[in-house]
């Protein structure tokens, strides 16, 4: 983790603009306030970049009012060139350097291709697939850093991390209780997704669902952990809306 935050601050010492990659559904809670910090101390051009715009309604972007920020969708090549165009208007015509900072899965790389129009930073679906600092051109004028996704050394809530994407559905040690902060959190989206009355026991709805969908174990037992990991993968992938 320090060897990834150490990274991490090497780009906002190389960079001239900082862009910090958010996930939409949870716009506020995926702000890395450690490296905004540091971004604002060395006096760094910073521009939230919301990701992943097309999964929420608009006006629940808007209400955030965040400054200097740009709503786009990566995966769908959406709000890329207002981007680009703010990133130029930031340069005023200069040679810049970029850097892409957020947490883990908020779609840095997948952003770094779209802007540039082709493949060129590797991408997965699976949290933390970055290792290392990449170097990429993306226009004449614009060079972009990546960096892997990096989690902030205070502690972050479990569940906001899995509301994020932080952490992957297959290494959580909990999914039981990770489906259940979910539950929690959306307030009813799941539900509604699987087509299950909520429960005052958010334990019970996840038992339902797994009897629901036929997830079950030996004895027709209701395997709620199999279905956890499944609730947290599709909200991750943004199949839950």
């Amino acid at each position: 983790m320090k060897d990834y935050t150490e990274l991490v601050e090497k780009v906002i010492n190389k960079a001239d603009i900082i862009l910090m990659v958010l996930d939409a559904r949870k716009a506020r809670e995926s702000i890395n306030t450690e490296a905004e910090a540091r971004i604002k101390r060395k006096n760094k051009k910073l521009i939230y970049v919301i990701n992943k715009c097309d999964l929420v309604p608009k006006n629940e972007i808007e209400r955030l009012n965040l400054p200097n920020s740009v709503r786009i969708s990566a995966l769908r090549h959406l709000g890329t060139t207002i981007l680009l165009r703010k990133i130029n208007e930031i340069a005023r015509g200069k040679d810049v350097v970029v850097g892409v900072v957020g947490f883990p899965n908020t779609g840095k790389s997948t952003l770094i291709n779209a802007l540039k129009g082709r493949k060129s930073a590797p991408t997965s679906p699976i949290s933390g697939f970055t290792k290392g600092l990449q170097k990429l051109r993306v226009s004449e004028r614009i060079m972009m850093i990546d960096t892997p996704g990096v989690l902030p050394e205070k502690r972050v809530k479990g569940a906001i991390l899995v509301a994020i994407g932080a952490v992957d559905a297959d290494k959580l040690k909990d999914p039981e209780y990770g489906a259940v902060q979910l539950m929690k959190t959306l307030k009813g989206k799941i539900e509604r997704h699987y087509g299950v009355e909520p429960k005052d026991d958010p334990y019970g709805t996840l038992e339902d669902i797994a009897l629901e969908k036929k997830i079950i174990k030996k004895g027709g037992v209701a395997d709620t952990e199999r279905m956890a990991r499944e609730i947290v993968r599709k909200w991750q992938r943004g199949e839950i809306r």
